[in-house]
């Protein structure tokens, strides 16, 4: 069998370049392109950007796109995840990476607490119920309807080792 050699461009990562031969596109790549033609990007922007100054500040380190944190929201929000499990998503996933606009190895995706923080601001702002009836009216206008997922991660929890009794106080 012929070994097969990707080409990796200068604009690109190792992790963004690599793929399977003849693979179809996961699961969640698929809902995302669907969330990508359907959501109102320049709306949502223009709701939250008098609100959201991070990004475009003259002083400091830079924030985060305006709408790389808005898609980090929408992810949080349709897979219900928490503010560390969506920061894990956009870790795990590389379609998730892609969907935000950002490659997990440069630079950093947002963290647990930019995200939170995110969050924070929208539901101090009042934004946050503006923020989900515009997701939901797109889906609607659309002819889409969407239940919220989850992803589900294993919890561990610890057991007594072998020969030893479990404390029952």
């Amino acid at each position: 069998m012929k070994a097969r050699c990707n080409n990796l461009s200068a604009a690109g990562s190792l992790f963004t370049n690599v793929r399977w031969p003849k693979a179809r596109k996961p699961r969640r790549a698929e809902v995302l392109s669907v969330l990508e033609a359907v959501i109102p990007w320049q709306e949502l922007e223009d709701l939250i950007r008098p609100h959201y100054q991070a990004d475009v500040r003259a002083t400091g380190r830079p924030g985060y796109s305006l709408g790389m944190m808005i898609r980090c929201r929408i992810v949080q929000v349709f897979w219900s995840l928490s503010d560390d499990g969506t920061e894990a998503a956009i870790l795990d996933s590389h379609a998730t990476a892609r969907f935000i606009g950002t490659d997990p190895w440069q630079p950093r995706p947002p963290s647990a607490t930019k995200i939170r923080a995110f969050r924070q601001m929208l539901a101090e702002r009042g934004l946050k119920s503006q923020f989900e009836l515009a997701f939901e009216i797109a889906f609607i206008d659309a002819g889409l309807q969407f239940r919220v997922g989850e992803i589900r991660e294993p919890v561990f929890r610890g057991y007594p080792k072998r020969g030893e009794q479990r404390d029952e106080t």
